[in-house]
C-alpha cells in the first residue's frame, strides 16, 4: 500500500487471540493475495468479492477490521460502510478504505459513512498491516 492514514480514534479490542479481518474487493486476485498476506501477519483474514457478500458474511462471522474497496459494482464501498455501521455486530469494527482513489477523493465521503482510515492500492501490504496493528489490541 503506497499511502495510509488513520482518520478517527476508533480502535477495537479483538475477542480472539488475533485480529479478525474481512477483506472486501471485487478484484478477486488482489483480495485473495491481500488476505494471504494478512494471514501471514498473525491475522484471521477472510475474503469476499462484493459489498453484498460482506453484508451476508458478517451475519455469521464478526470481523474486528473490515478492509473495504470503494469502486465495486452494485454496492460500492461507501454504501457498504453505511450499512455496516447501522448493523449491531459491525457497528464497532474498524473500517479501512482500500482504493486506487486519492485520499482527498475518499475522505469527504468516507468519514460520514463510517470509514476510520484509508490505504491506497498499489504497493506492498506492509503499511496496511501496520495500520491494522495500530488500531487493534488484545
Amino acid at each position: 500500500m503506497a499511502r495510509c492514514g488513520i482518520w478517527t480514534n476508533r480502535s477495537v479490542k479483538f475477542a480472539g487471540s488475533i485480529p479478525a479481518v474481512l477483506v472486501v474487493d471485487d478484484n478477486e486476485s488482489l483480495g485473495a493475495a491481500l488476505t494471504a498476506a494478512l494471514g501471514q501477519s498473525a491475522m484471521d483474514a477472510r475474503f469476499v468479492a462484493s459489498g453484498i457478500q460482506a453484508l451476508v458474511f458478517t451475519r455469521h462471522w464478526m470481523p474486528d477490521v473490515i478492509v473495504l474497496d470503494i469502486n465495486m459494482p452494485r454496492h460500492d464501498g461507501f454504501s457498504t460502510a453505511r450499512v455496516l455501521r447501522r448493523l449491531a455486530p459491525t457497528r464497532g469494527a474498524v473500517i479501512v478504505a482500500l482504493t486506487a482513489l486519492d485520499e482527498h477523493e475518499v475522505l469527504a465521503r468516507g468519514v460520514p459513512v463510517g470509514f476510520d482510515g484509508y490505504c491506497q492500492k498499489g504497493g506492498t501490504p506492509d503499511d496496511l498491516i501496520g495500520m491494522i496493528h495500530a488500531m487493534t489490541h488484545a
